[in-house]
């Protein structure tokens, strides 16, 4: 499996310093992974696209430009399935394809409440949110390591890892775990200078959250907030746009935030004050 290095025939001057890069993306088939590899791409950079199911990622490669198509790897797998996580890697580090910059964005959310969470939902959530970003992120780094190669790995977190959400408590305790852990492998890596930070969006404009309003409350509400809820409102009176999140991805992996590592980067409108 080879990605294209070089620029297409056609394709302008892209000066951007992802220009090159090799980024893998997870959740790429919808949502802020979706937006994160699309920015990246029209960077110039070369992505490997995850996602969980074929047909997703197709869908992604076919929204491309033709001149992005052939900088993109399709490689779908489960993040609740360890083996194909480990063999996903192997095959990688077999292709010589090391990526420089990490981005985990795959996620899922089920909404019960704390009596009434069945168990294979709890599994799920902590399956695909924690338990399967971690082993990735920690294959993906023994590969870094091996090949002395610094890079840069961000993981999207959410504002409810340490605030308390209404018929959310996996969802929320997996994101807590995931921040915790994200702080144990910065602090292990950055002897070898790979840079581990967290961006933690609030509500933001995905499928994920059009769900949350289909089954608990609608965007106004979200904005304003709900006493019976227990959720506070947006000081800045919008829901986020997957860019917004993006945005704060490319400056925790770029070369501006070179003296950064275990920060969490909250961008919720301030909804978590």
């Amino acid at each position: 499996m080879i990605l294209v290095a070089q620029k297409e025939k056609g394709m302008s001057e892209n000066r951007s310093e992802f220009n090159g890069k090799l980024c893998l993306v997870t959740g790429a088939g919808q949502g802020i992974g979706l937006a994160c590899a699309k920015s990246l791409l029209a960077q110039g950079a070369r992505v490997i696209a995850c996602d969980v199911t074929q047909l997703a990622l197709d869908v992604f490669q076919q929204s491309l430009p033709k001149c992005q198509q052939s900088n993109t790897l399709l490689i779908p797998f489960d993040l609740a399935d360890s083996n194909a996580i480990q063999t996903a890697c192997h095959n990688l580090e077999q292709d010589q394809l090391i990526p420089d910059y990490i981005v985990t964005c795959a996620g899922t959310l089920q909404l019960e409440s704390v009596l009434d969470l069945p168990l294979e939902a709890l599994t799920k959530t902590l399956d695909v949110n924690l338990k399967g970003t971690m082993l990735l992120t920690q294959q993906l780094a023994k590969i870094l390591v091996k090949h002395s190669k610094q890079g840069a790995i961000v993981a999207v977190g959410s504002n409810a890892a340490d605030t308390p959400r209404v018929k959310m408590s996996a969802y929320c305790t997996s994101k807590a775990g995931l921040h915790m852990w994200m702080q144990c492998l910065g602090l292990e890596l950055a002897e070898h200078g790979i840079r581990c930070n967290i961006v933690s969006p609030g509500s933001t404009r995905t499928p994920m959250q059009e769900q949350m309003w289909n089954e608990a409350y609608g965007e106004r509400e979200t904005i304003q907030g709900n006493l019976a809820s227990h959720r506070m409102g947006i000081p800045l009176n919008k829901i986020a746009e997957t860019k917004d999140i993006t945005n704060a991805i490319e400056f925790l992996l770029s070369d501006k935030s070179g003296h950064i590592t275990m920060h969490d980067l909250r961008v919720d409108g301030g909804a978590t004050f």
